[in-house]
Parts: C-alpha cells; structure tokens; sequence
C-alpha cells in the first residue's frame, strides 16, 4: 500500500513516502499545504513513522546513522555514489572529487553531483557531507540552509571535521 506524509523538520518541509514497509522517498519539498498527499495509514505506525523519529533522533543529535528499509531507484552509477555516500563518518565532509574518487570515476566529479542532487533520501543517505574543492559548500537539493543546519548539528554532536 503506497502511503504518503508531509512533515515539517527544522521549519522546512519533507515528503516521505512508502510502499508497503519500505521507504521509498524522504525529500525536502516545497509543496504547499494545499498540496498535501493524502495518508493511507494512520500516523504513528509503519516506516514513515519510523523515519519520521529517526530523522527527529538524528536532529536532536540523538542519532548517528538510520536503520530504515529504503527502495533505491536509480542508475548504476547513481546507487555506487549514493552506497558511498552512506560510508561517510558522521561529522566529516568529503569532496565531490573525492567521492568520484572513492566509486573508481575520478573524472567524474559532476555527475557525482548530480547523483548527489537526485539523492531521494537526503537525510538518510546524507549528500549533505559533500562539498565542493576549495571549501565551498556545493548545492543540497533542500537548500543551502539545510546543508548548514545538517554539517552543523553533526558538528556539535560528534567528531567534527566539517570543511564548511
């Protein structure tokens, strides 16, 4: 049963979405209200209840990695960056060049940005530790605000070698 929630984390919306007991979106939005899907099962129950608590754990610095069944549609290419991407420590950042690097495609920093950019769980699988050379954040698909927000909650609750 397909099952959809709008919810609001750190004043900013994200829609989760599932089949069954699988997460199979988890993505900054910017729906409106009156855009809101329509929820089959009651809050409270079920994998988006789950990742709506692990999110909140993760942003009361309370959680460090999620255990959450997910659904990985995409590219080849795409799962290898978004695989990598789960094996970068809380509180670290790596580049893009570094994670092309990392999957064996070292010249191919930009289309690891744009894997980084079609991340359908940019919490969970967190795109948000990668940041360009040089220092300079990179986009995030939430925002520039959220990516601060993120590196800044993991900095304050962990081993922190947050370039930006």
């Amino acid at each position: 049963m397909k099952t959809t929630q709008l919810q609001y984390f750190i004043g900013h919306k994200m829609l989760l979405t599932a089949d069954d007991d699988v997460l199979t979106q988890c993505k900054w939005t910017d729906l409106s209200d009156g855009q809101e899907k329509d929820s089959h099962e009651a809050y409270g129950k079920g994998v988006i209840s789950i990742a709506i608590s692990q999110i909140s754990e993760y942003l009361a610095g309370k959680r460090k990695e999620f255990i959450i069944p997910l659904s990985l549609q995409g590219t080849e290419f795409r799962k290898r960056v978004w695989s990598e991407l789960r094996l970068i420590p809380y509180g670290e950042t790596i580049t893009y060049k570094e994670l092309a690097e990392r999957i064996g495609s070292p010249g191919a920093y930009r289309a690891v940005a744009n894997a980084c950019g079609a991340n359908p769980f940019p919490i969970i699988i967190p795109c948000h530790r990668v940041v360009a050379s040089g220092g300079k954040p990179g986009g995030y698909t939430g925002g520039l605000d959220i990516k601060f927000t993120l590196l800044e909650i993991e900095k304050q609750n962990g081993e922190a070698s947050c370039r930006v």
